[in-house]
């Protein structure tokens, strides 16, 4: 049975001018971490909250960020991820700004899954080039414009690639916003958390301690001061140009975060690892995940009017709504607020969308939800008219056509016959 747990609908006259009308002030996080970096954006992955922002719309040089995509696209435009590639001199000798940590590879072969260690693990510019030659042989331009295609079907507006790998210069951009978007593509990868979480990796077929590639991202390397145990996957990079980029992915008590910093100044090569630390520490200690809506909360009803009188539809969430909210959130400070203004034609469908209603925490903007229908209502309607349709159908389509040349049998159907004059 459901729950007739009818909120605080706040119907004002306001509404009737639409919601952009209403001077609702988004809500915003009590952050006490000082940060410097130029960009910063820390959301909850579950929810795809936002609970601290800095310039997240801002483009700005991504350095070696860009590896990224290009692990997405050699992913996806690979079928076994098993297949070795022969690393050969002049495939090294034609890379530009070569890193050299393919050189001792030379003659060898390496898996494509080995590469993407590389990619993730160190700046990876070379083995960018490998996949990137690899996977269109041998046009990279067709791979920057695979890596392009992706950030447009993802929906990132402000970010573009020039080259498979990074360069120190101001031809490959993105923001906060934009690379969240790519890190939520990049963990729906099978191996993306695998491979961006580990801290060091011999690639396969290889027993040499010398040919063990180990992370730059100090956030994941334990003997590093700067090491943060609930950071799952990452990756970092720094240069003159962009200076300290880094995403990091973590995860504690069943809540996960994805923190994006760009710009983080040089003058401590860590600064970025600082405030990543800082912040995921304040998200954890200061926010949670709660259930504020279950999915059959009866949220409002509207009233629909036919010939046949008025009635009313119950709505619904149709599932259970998870916010991110502070440790002190107060559940009597919610309201709804729900445009019943519109008018509501039959049929209505169970499950059919009748529109948003927004949440409101203590009088601000919280959240946005969409409410559906809890029962269906005018379906007899058309069904009448179905049936009375069908019946015209057979009546006037289906029934043959009585003339002096049928000649009708007992069961009343027809038999066309000639009948002799």
């Amino acid at each position: 049975m459901k729950k007739k747990l009818i909120f605080c609908i706040c119907i004002l006259l306001s509404i009737l001018m639409g919601f952009s009308a209403l001077p609702f002030s988004a809500y915003t996080y009590e952050c006490d971490v000082e940060v410097t970096s130029a960009a910063v954006m820390v959301a909850n992955v579950e929810t795809d909250t936002v609970v601290y922002e800095k310039n997240i719309d801002t483009a700005h040089f991504i350095s070696y960020l860009s590896n990224l995509m290009t692990f997405i696209v050699a992913y996806n435009n690979t079928a076994d991820i098993n297949e070795r590639i022969t690393i050969t001199k002049e495939m090294i000798d034609s890379i530009p700004n070569s890193d050299g940590t393919l050189d001792k590879y030379i003659d060898h072969t390496l898996t494509i899954k080995d590469l993407l260690y590389f990619i993730m693990m160190t700046n990876g510019n070379d083995a960018c080039y490998v996949l990137a030659d690899f996977v269109t042989d041998g046009k990279p331009e067709d791979f920057v414009e695979l890596m392009n295609k992706k950030a447009r079907d993802l929906g990132c507006t402000k970010t573009k690639f020039s080259s498979v790998a990074a360069r120190n210069d101001t031809t490959q951009f993105s923001t906060c916003n934009d690379l969240y978007k790519i890190i939520k593509c990049a963990l729906e990868i099978p191996v993306y958390k695998e491979i961006a979480g580990a801290s060091s990796y011999m690639p396969e077929k290889y027993v040499n301690e010398k040919l063990t590639v180990t992370t730059n991202n100090s956030l994941l390397n334990k003997k590093s001061p700067y090491y943060f145990k609930h950071v799952k996957s990452g990756k970092y990079g720094a240069d003159s140009t962009a200076k300290g980029n880094i995403v990091a992915v973590s995860k504690y008590s069943d809540v996960t975060y994805a923190c994006i910093i760009l710009g983080s100044e040089l003058k401590s090569e860590h600064n970025a690892f600082t405030e990543t630390k800082q912040l995921l520490t304040w998200s954890y200690t200061t926010l949670g995940n709660k259930k504020i809506i279950s999915g059959d909360d009866v949220l409002s009803t509207v009233k629909t009017v036919s010939a046949w009188g008025e009635s009313e539809i119950e709505l619904t969430t149709g599932k259970d709504i998870i916010c991110t909210v502070p440790a002190n959130f107060d559940s009597s400070k919610i309201e709804f607020v729900y445009d019943n203004t519109k008018d509501i034609h039959l049929p209505v469908f169970m499950g059919q969308n009748m529109g948003t209603a927004k949440i409101l925490y203590d009088g601000k903007f919280f959240d946005e939800i969409d409410l559906i229908s809890s029962s269906s209502d005018g379906i007899s309607m058309v069904s009448d008219i179905g049936s009375f349709l069908k019946s015209m159908y057979n009546e006037t389509i289906m029934k043959p056509e009585i003339n002096d040349n049928t000649i009708l049998s007992n069961d009343g159907t027809a038999d066309q016959a000639l009948v002799n004059n």
